[in-house]
Formats: C-alpha cells, structure tokens, sequence
C-alpha cells in the first residue's frame, strides 16, 4: 500500500483545503465462491468543512471507493473482469464529485486484473454449468416426449401405428413394404374419438365406474353371456368375470 500522498490546493494560501490521494491493493470477491479480482484502487479525496480528521478521512475515502466496486464485482463472473472494471469507472465518473462520510472525491479509478489460476477454474465451473444446463434440457425433452406419447400416440392402436408410419416415412421418404395406406385410414377412422362405438365404449366405462362390484360383477356376467350367444366365444374369453380382472385368454 502507497503512503497518503498530499496534492497542491487549488485555493487560495488562506483558504486552502488540501487534496490527498490513496493508492491501495485489496481482493474482490466474484460471483463464484473462493474467485476473487485482484483490485488496485486509486482514490484522490479532500475533507469537507468541520470533516473528520486526515487519518479517518484516508480510510473512508478507500472504503466508500471499495464497497461501490464489490457491488459490481460480487455478481460478476471473473471472466468478464474486462467489462467489470470498465463498469465500476463508468458508474465512478457519473458519481464524481461525490460527497460521502463528510469527505468529497474528487476523482477515483479501479484497475481489476485475474490471475490464469482463477480463469481457469471459472472456465471449468462455467463449462459445467453449460452441460448441467443442457442435460436439464434433454431431461425436459424427454419428460414431454413421454407426456405426448402417453397422451397422444398410444391413446389408441390407430394414432400408434399411424405415428410409426410417419416416423418410418419421414427417416426413409417412402411407406415401408406391406403397408396398407387404406387400411390405416380405416384404423383412424374407427378410432376417431367421435366414432360412435368410442362413445359407447366411453358411456359404458363411466357407468361401470358408477356402480358397486356386485352390480358390475353381474353386469360383466351379462356381457359374457351375451357374447356366447353370438358365437363369440374368444372375446367372452377375453372379458373378465369380476370387476379390476384380465381376461382368462388373450388375443392373438
């Protein structure tokens, strides 16, 4: 640290206050624990009428500078010390004179500087958090390519065989081989969720959820009956008996 250093007075000898300067060397904490800028800050101030004494008025005159500098430097990355540095001078200029703690400064400037050890930590916490950032994103990605797979594609066969076709088009340019462009339009078609045996089928699961096990349990009963008697006896076979039951076969 410089000695306090005394500069000529512009007044007159009888009424001359005497300008002072302070030259001093502190660390600067940055937004990133344990990175700090290595500050150099010069600050030329005088005493204001009935102020405080020259010893107290050399300590104020550096504290004030400082505390305006952490401001700036405690949300900068020390990357970006270039850009803090010129920061700290512009909001300094449009300060001065600035009358604080019954001293005035006159004039004052901060110089920052990093040393390679520090940038290079901050470039490893700053790629870090690019990555962080990014795999937050891909999780995101994911997480709503499953929603609107879960409430989209697999809603019924049609909308998932007819998404696999346009994934296959789409990579390749053309339907696979075997495909039946008609076919799939019927599927659509039948799974519209306006086709009238959706609506029924919806009817007839909102009605079921209404009523008691019991009174499910024999409504299901009734529905396997009625399959056996138009000769369908596979899709009897695939109804359960008793309410929350898989089918005693399955399709093949």
């Amino acid at each position: 640290m410089r000695p306090l250093m005394r500069k000529d007075s512009s007044r007159s000898a009888g009424t001359a206050q005497a300008n002072w300067v302070r030259e001093f060397r502190d660390l600067l904490d940055s937004n990133e624990p344990g990175l700090t800028f290595d500050a150099t800050i010069r600050v030329e101030w005088r005493r204001q009428e009935g102020g405080p004494g020259s010893t107290t008025a050399y300590e104020d005159a550096g504290r004030a500078v400082r505390r305006l500098a952490e401001s700036f430097t405690s949300q900068r990355s020390v990357l970006r010390w270039e850009a803090t540095e010129q920061d700290i001078n512009h909001e300094l200029r449009r300060l001065l004179p600035w009358c604080t703690d019954s001293i005035e400064i006159l004039w004052a400037q901060a110089t920052l500087h990093v040393d390679d050890h520090a940038r290079t930590i901050a470039e490893r916490i700053a790629q870090l958090r690019r990555e962080e950032t990014l795999e937050e994103l891909a999780r995101r990605q994911t997480a709503a390519r499953i929603r609107f797979m879960q409430d989209e594609i697999l809603r019924t066969p049609a909308t998932a065989r007819l998404y696999l076709l346009l994934e296959q088009t789409a990579h390749h340019g053309y339907l696979p081989p075997g495909v039946d462009a008609d076919q799939i339009v019927r599927d659509v078609q039948q799974w519209h969720p306006q086709a009238q045996w959706v609506g029924v089928a919806q009817l007839l699961h909102t009605f079921l959820g209404k009523l008691t096990d019991k009174d499910a349990g024999d409504l299901l009963r009734t529905l396997h009956a009625l399959f056996l008697e138009y000769g369908e006896k596979e899709l009897a076979g695939q109804l359960p008996m008793e309410p929350g039951e898989r089918g005693s076969e399955q399709p093949e």
